[in-house]
């Protein structure tokens, strides 16, 4: 059974699979603080949440995750707003493709702040408020299965998230007696909007119709498909849950069986 009255804070939470899961943990009773760039899209995502969960204690921050100042007024406004956090969703933006001869260092500069510092930032903050509390909390990142396997003109992302991941195992270790737990979840394709460009291209660059383009981003996975974001966000509200109290510390993927690690 789910706690309710939960303090979530989703980074990455005005569309795709933040929003997800965002609605998700918002539909189960909690209260959730999330984050965007674009104030437009925020307040409609804000909306969503209020009015798919029938509730009003939802909240939007307009913030960069790779800014640090942007990151450090989101924690302290989530706060302000929710008078605590007890769990934290890490979920940042995409880094750009390309290979270590063709991305600058100002993209490996850029996806260093806003991947892997502003996890860090905010898994710090966060941590230390729930340690400090009885109910204790949970510390959820969203990385990729590139934390497995290197995937083509994905290097930074697959470096950045990597590094989440020793980070999580990490701070799982550092609270080691209290009632936080930190875990990681991996996804391989799921239809956001990331994912529908992707197959939007295709149909541009290789002339192919959608159910096509749509096969081939599915091709190498077993059941045929790419994930719902409602899959995901299933997931995570189970990995937050009571019924989940002994998960700690560990990456869990989740692709429909598309990469090929049997650990």
């Amino acid at each position: 059974m789910e706690r309710s009255n939960r303090k979530v804070l989703v980074t990455g939470g005005s569309k795709g699979l933040g929003l997800a899961i965002a609605k998700r943990l918002s539909e189960g009773g909690a209260q959730v603080v999330i984050c965007g760039r674009d104030r437009a899209i925020l307040d409609l995502a804000v909306a969503e949440l209020r009015d798919s969960s029938g509730s009003s204690v939802a909240h939007g921050v307009a913030a960069d995750l790779s800014q640090r100042a942007d990151v450090d007024n989101l924690f302290d406004r989530t706060l302000e707003l929710l008078g605590g956090i007890d769990c934290l969703v890490v979920n940042s933006g995409h880094a750009p493709h390309g290979t270590i001869d063709t991305l600058s260092d100002a993209d490996w500069d850029q996806s260093y702040e806003m991947l892997l510092m502003s996890a860090v930032r905010l898994s710090r903050a966060a941590a230390k408020v729930m340690k400090a509390s009885e109910r204790g909390g949970d510390i959820v990142y969203l990385t990729t299965t590139g934390v497995h396997e290197a995937t083509d003109h994905r290097v930074v992302s697959n470096v950045m998230r990597a590094g989440i991941a020793v980070v999580a195992k990490h701070l799982a270790d550092s609270v080691s007696g209290s009632a936080v737990r930190v875990n990681v979840v991996a996804p391989g394709y799921f239809d956001t909007g990331r994912v529908r460009r992707r197959i939007e291209d295709l149909m541009v660059d290789e002339g192919l119709d959608r159910p096509s383009a749509t096969e081939r981003i599915a091709t190498a996975n077993p059941l045929g498909r790419i994930g719902m974001a409602t899959e995901l966000a299933e997931l995570v509200a189970f990995i937050v849950g009571d019924r989940a109290r002994y998960l700690n510390g560990t990456t869990i993927t989740i692709d429909g069986g598309s990469s090929r690690l049997v650990t």
